[in-house]
C-alpha cells in the first residue's frame, strides 16, 4: 500500500489511522488475512487495505457484518476466527472492557495481530477544560451510559497497562490530533495542522501530557 493513496485529509488529521495503514501494508502481500474492525464507525481502513486482508466490521449500530451491543454478550464469533483484530477508540465506551479483551483474544487465532488504542483523558488540552470549567463533547452528566460516552478516562499509564494484560506489546504510538480538523479551511486549517505537528512531536517526548491517543500493536498473551 503506497502512502501516497491515502486521502490528504486522512494524512494531515487522525494521525493513528495514517499508523495503522502504514503497519497494515507492511505485512507480507503473499499471505490473506482476515481483519475484524471493532467499533468500526466510519469503516476507515476498509478502503486503503491490500487486497490480501480481508476487511469485516462490528459495531452497535448501522450496516455492519456483524452489529454487537458490547455491552449485552458476547461477541456472535467462534474461536480462532481472525488474523488481525482492531480495535481503536472503542474501549472507553463499554461497560466492561476487560470482557470485551477476553471476547477479542478468543475470536483472535494463535498469532493474530492486535492494533488496539484508546484515549489519554488527562492530555493537556482536556486538563485545560477542567480548570476553565469547560464541558467537552464526552462528557454527558447523568447521560454518558445511555448515549456510549466515554465511561472511562484512562492516563497514558493505564492504558498500557491495560493492554499489557492481555497482548504482549511490540510497538507503541502516541500521536494527537485536533477534532475540529475537518471543518478547517483556509489559514485555521493551516494553524491547526503546524499547532498539531508542535503537539506530536511533545506526545513522543512527554506522552502522558501531550498524547492525545495511545495505539499499541501486539500478539496474543498465552496465559
Amino acid at each position: 500500500m503506497k502512502i501516497v493513496n491515502l486521502k490528504k485529509d486522512l494524512l494531515d488529521s487522525n494521525k493513528y489511522y495514517l499508523f495503522i495503514l502504514k503497519e497494515l501494508g507492511n505485512l507480507p502481500r503473499e499471505r490473506e488475512y482476515k481483519l475484524l474492525d471493532i467499533g468500526a464507525a466510519d469503516k476507515v481502513p476498509e478502503k486503503f487495505l491490500p487486497k490480501n486482508i480481508k476487511y469485516y466490521s462490528l459495531d452497535f449500530k448501522g450496516d455492519y457484518d456483524y452489529k454487537v451491543d458490547l455491552d449485552k454478550g458476547k461477541i456472535p464469533i467462534k474461536k480462532d476466527t481472525f488474523d488481525i483484530i482492531i480495535c481503536t477508540e472503542t474501549l472507553e465506551h463499554v461497560l466492561y472492557p476487560h470482557k470485551i479483551m477476553e471476547e477479542i483474544i478468543r475470536i483472535a487465532k494463535p498469532n493474530a495481530i492486535f492494533i488496539l488504542s484508546m484515549p489519554n483523558e488527562l492530555n493537556f488540552y482536556i486538563r485545560l477544560q477542567y480548570l476553565f470549567n469547560i464541558k467537552s463533547d464526552v462528557q454527558m452528566p447523568f447521560k454518558t451510559i445511555i448515549n456510549h460516552g466515554h465511561i472511562h478516562t484512562p492516563r497514558t499509564k493505564d492504558i498500557l497497562d491495560f493492554f499489557s494484560n492481555y497482548v504482549n506489546i511490540q510497538k507503541i504510538h502516541y500521536c494527537w490530533y485536533s477534532r475540529n480538523f475537518f471543518i478547517s479551511k483556509g489559514i485555521k486549517r493551516n494553524i491547526l495542522l503546524a499547532f498539531d505537528a508542535l503537539i506530536n512531536w511533545l506526545s513522543k517526548i512527554r506522552p502522558s501530557l501531550f498524547a492525545r491517543n495511545v495505539t499499541v500493536i501486539g500478539t496474543k498473551k498465552t496465559f
